[in-house]
């Protein structure tokens, strides 16, 4: 079997965006990491194919007409075999003039299984690829893609699969809370701590965590420091005693206690599995 690995590790600047084959190369990827930048993706398979997409080292196999929308923070690969379909890049920039709650949760790293699209949407979104591929082609200003970008998102809304988070009435509270967590997980474990920014109990606040996402806020505390550990040890580029430095561990022989608890590998484990992984894919 033909095998192929895509890896995205970009250069590409803060006001990026594009619409771009997944079997081609991509521009701007290659080069120093001086400048390293990640965008938004949404990678849109178009047919069944003997190949996997890997998302912060789950893996899923491609399938047609299946949807991944990854956020910049995300680990995203896919090998085996050529895949057909598209992936559209696009700005941090760029998705705070598009995002509403619905599209928010459309990039929520606590759900990666992807959407399936069909019918009438899947005619939609094939019309506004389309549209995006001429922009980027000729005129390429930003606002009229931009416009495209919404639309397509506003689709994928639509399509009603893949399993989505309504918070109901306490909606500006726990996207409040999750933007503390994302700049606070490192260094803050304690529930009080987001419950009082947040203005809830700690007990109330789980209490809606579990009804909304099944998981208590300890949970996807743990969740968060053992995705960005995975992360930062699959890129290779930090000791493990960094790593456990920069997450907050005052002690790496802790944060490899932590790690193999919950992942049921030791740090230098999984670091052996991703290079063999990467070797094999290669």
């Amino acid at each position: 079997m033909d095998k192929a690995s895509n890896i995205l590790a970009t250069t590409l600047s803060n006001d990026c965006f594009g619409i771009f084959p997944l079997h081609g190369e991509l521009p701007g990827i290659q080069g120093d990491d001086t400048a390293r930048y990640k965008p938004f993706q949404i990678v849109w398979f178009t047919r069944d194919a003997d190949a996997v997409t890997t998302i912060d080292f789950e893996q899923y196999p491609v399938k047609a007409d299946s949807v991944y929308c990854i956020s910049p923070s995300q680990v995203h690969t896919i090998s085996g075999e050529p895949v057909d379909g598209f992936r559209i890049l696009f700005s941090i920039d760029i998705f705070s003039t598009l995002e509403d709650e619905d599209i928010r949760w459309l990039f929520n790293p606590l759900v990666n299984d992807g959407l399936m699209v069909c019918g009438e949407i899947r005619d939609k979104l094939e019309v506004l690829s389309q549209l995006m591929i001429d922009e980027c082609a000729g005129m390429n200003e930003p606002v009229v893609f931009n416009a495209y970008l919404q639309a397509f998102l506003r689709y994928l809304v639509r399509s009603g699969s893949g399993r989505k988070l309504s918070f109901g009435s306490a909606a500006a509270r726990l996207n409040k809370l999750f933007s503390l967590i994302n700049t606070y997980y490192k260094k803050e474990r304690k529930v009080s701590f987001y419950a009082s920014h947040v203005g809830l109990s700690p007990k109330r606040l789980n209490e809606i965590l579990k009804e909304t996402t099944g998981v208590t806020l300890t949970e996807i505390l743990h969740y968060s420091l053992i995705i960005q550990a995975k992360r930062e040890i699959g890129e290779g580029e930090k000791n493990l005693k960094e790593i456990a430095f920069e997450l907050g561990f005052s002690e790496q022989a802790y944060f490899s206690r932590f790690f193999k608890k919950h992942t049921g590998q030791t740090p230098q484990e999984f670091r052996r599995q991703v290079f063999r992984l990467s070797k094999k894919s290669g």
